[in-house]
């Protein structure tokens, strides 16, 4: 099991291994210096527990009460 990924430079074409886990950040190629993002993600994806419709419409008055409360400085 590899824990690397091989992505190519756009510039130069030049095969370039980076871990799996990293991303998101901007990539210089060590041949030509280029400058890229890798299309892989930071670390693994975790799915945020999803409320169900009747909790998210329960807590709406005071989720918006908490926004509304940071724009106007209360």
């Amino acid at each position: 099991m590899t824990h690397n990924s091989i992505k190519t430079c756009p510039e130069c074409g030049q095969q370039l291994r980076f871990p799996k886990d990293v991303g998101g950040v901007l990539m210089e190629c060590p041949n030509c210096g280029a400058r890229f993002k890798p299309d892989f993600k930071l670390g693994k994806q975790v799915r945020p527990s999803s409320k169900s419709v009747f909790v998210q419409i329960f807590e709406l008055p005071s989720t918006l009460l908490r926004y509304l409360g940071r724009w106007i400085g209360m």
